[in-house]
């Protein structure tokens, strides 16, 4: 096994173990991880920072994971799939969000009504086997379908989300469980009418500028600090 604890792994900062552990409290506070969660973001020299199979109240700054992308012998190994097909990833979430996981059993298109939804544009895909990744040619196939897209849903599962760090795989991830919300709930109401390709482009580049994402973390971590 490639697996160090993090006492004896060297290469990562306290600061980023810190982010680890306050990403995985504001899936949890903002009630998105409650059936299963797992979180990951990609170190230096081929390795990844992720986390033991537990849940997210008891994750840890000190007891932290660092498992070999090349090896797929830890309990995440969609993630090392994901790593190894996509090196501009740095951070995955994947959660099982009430409103994500019903509009994945639809197989509809999605189509995104307001702001949040715009980031998923046109690249939604579904991966259509559910059940957990347990090897690592499921793990590839897995990362095939995702292909180039930001987030995927699990049909039946849950989703994925991929950013350049933890901030915005978080971000994405919540996002896209608002999106569905506000879909459903807009569904209920009449028909939506969708954003174009061009006001999602414009949309995107918004809210996923590096000032509206440290306010947009700033806020959930701030939230996190009143409940507690």
């Amino acid at each position: 096994m490639n697996v160090q604890t993090s006492e004896s792994a060297l290469s990562y900062s306290a600061d980023l173990a810190k982010t680890f552990v306050l990403t995985c409290q504001i899936l949890l506070n903002e009630g998105v991880s409650e059936a299963a969660f797992n979180v990951s973001c990609r170190l230096a020299g081929g390795n990844m920072l992720t986390m033991p199979v537990t849940s997210p109240s008891l994750v840890r700054e000190d007891g932290l994971l660092v498992n070999e992308i090349s090896a797929f012998d830890g309990p995440w190994k969609a993630h090392n799939a994901i790593y190894e097909a996509r090196p501009d990833v740095g951070a995955i979430v994947h959660v099982h969000p009430t409103y994500t996981v019903a509009f994945g059993t639809l197989l509809q298109e999605f189509q995104p009504i307001h702001h949040y939804g715009a980031p998923f544009f046109g690249n939604l895909p579904n991966y259509d086997r559910p059940g957990q990744t347990g090897n690592k040619e499921e793990a590839r196939r897995l990362a095939q379908c995702l292909g180039d897209a930001r987030a995927m849903l699990q049909q039946g599962h849950g989703m994925i989300a991929v950013g350049q760090d933890l901030r915005e795989a978080l971000l994405l991830t919540l996002y896209l469980e608002e999106a569905c919300r506000i879909y459903s709930i807009a569904c209920q109401m009449g028909k939506p009418h969708p954003l174009t390709q061009e006001q999602s482009e414009t949309i995107t580049r918004q809210i996923l500028k590096p000032r509206s994402q440290g306010k947009a973390w700033d806020h959930y971590c701030d939230k996190l600090r009143r409940r507690a």
